[in-house]
C-alpha cells in the first residue's frame, strides 16, 4: 500500500492563517455568492405612471411561430384557429403576426412599447395553456424578470408578520357575529359602569320623564 505524505512549512501555514488572508477569501466568496449584486432589483412601479389616468397597453406587437405540420404546435393551430380572432377584435391596438415554420419550436415573440422583446417557447401547449400565455404577454410592460424590492426596510423582521386587528387575539373572535354582546361586556366598561356623563344624561332623562308624567296627569 502506497502512502503520500505532502509536508507543509510551518512558516506557509502562518500565512494561510493570517487574519488579511482569511477576510480576503471570505469577502470574495460573499461577492461571488452576493445575491443583490448578481441579480437586478428595483421597486413596483408602471412606465410613465400608466394606469392613474387613462390605460396604455404596453404590447405593441406580437408574432406567433408555429409548424403546421408538427405534433409540438398542436395547442399554437388549435388556439390561431378558435380563439385569436376573437383576441384581435377585443384588442385592436395589438397587431398579430403568425410566421409558419417547418419543423422548429413553437414561439410567442412580444414586442412592448419601451423597445423591449420578450420570447416565450410554448412547446406542447394545450389551447387553454397558449390563450393564458398570450394574455400573460399582453398584461407585462416589456421589463425583464428582476427582483422586486418592497417600499419597507426592517434589520430584524418581524416573526408575527404584519399587524392586524385579529394580532395577539384569540382565533374564535373570526367567527363571532358582531356586535356581540359577550365581547362588549368585556372590552366595553362604560356598558357595564357607565361613566359620569351617561351618568348625568340618565338622571335628566329620568328628570324630563317625570315633568313629562306631571303635565299629563
Amino acid at each position: 500500500m502506497n502512502v503520500l505524505i505532502i509536508s507543509i512549512r510551518s512558516s506557509t501555514i502562518s500565512q494561510l492563517l493570517k487574519p488579511s488572508c482569511i477576510s480576503s477569501s471570505l469577502l470574495s466568496l460573499r461577492q461571488w455568492h452576493n445575491f443583490e449584486e448578481i441579480t437586478p432589483a428595483k421597486y413596483v412601479k408602471s412606465n410613465l405612471q400608466n394606469g392613474l389616468g387613462r390605460y396604455v397597453c404596453q404590447l405593441q406587437r406580437l408574432t406567433i411561430k408555429f409548424c403546421k405540420e408538427f405534433r409540438t404546435s398542436f395547442g399554437v393551430r388549435d388556439y390561431i384557429e378558435h380563439d385569436l380572432v376573437t383576441f384581435a377584435k377585443k384588442y385592436p391596438m395589438v397587431a398579430i403576426y403568425l410566421q409558419p415554420r417547418r419543423h422548429r419550436t413553437p414561439t410567442l415573440t412580444a414586442e412592448y412599447l419601451n423597445g423591449c422583446e420578450q420570447n416565450l417557447k410554448i412547446t406542447s401547449c394545450s389551447r387553454q395553456q397558449v390563450n393564458w400565455w398570450v394574455h400573460y404577454l399582453l398584461t407585462q410592460q416589456g421589463d425583464s424578470t428582476v427582483r422586486y424590492l418592497k417600499q419597507m426596510h426592517s434589520d430584524s423582521p418581524s416573526t408575527q408578520g404584519i399587524w392586524t386587528p385579529y394580532t395577539n387575539k384569540p382565533l374564535d373572535r373570526i367567527l363571532r357575529t358582531y356586535p356581540d354582546d359577550e365581547l362588549r361586556e368585556i372590552e366595553d366598561p362604560d356598558y357595564l359602569y357607565p361613566s359620569a356623563t351617561k351618568q348625568i344624561q340618565q338622571l335628566f332623562d329620568k328628570q324630563q320623564q317625570q315633568e313629562d308624567e306631571e303635565k299629563h296627569v
